[in-house]
């Protein structure tokens, strides 16, 4: 922490930047596994909206 005195004798307590990192692009294997979490969580919402739908329409 980098700390600093102001007027008056407050300290004043600054945090750290984190180091900066460059984004590389993807590879292959990684774009996949993206594209199944986006398949998996698309899925998920369905079955939700699905339920949601059988439960207000009193099928459950």
């Amino acid at each position: 922490m980098t700390v600093t005195h102001e007027d008056g004798g407050r300290l004043n307590a600054f945090a750290r930047e984190p180091k900066m990192v460059i984004a590389e692009p993807l590879t292959g294997a990684e774009q996949r596994q993206r594209l199944w979490l986006y398949g998996l969580g698309a899925g998920l919402v369905a079955v939700m909206v699905a339920v949601t739908t059988w439960v207000s329409r009193g099928l459950v």
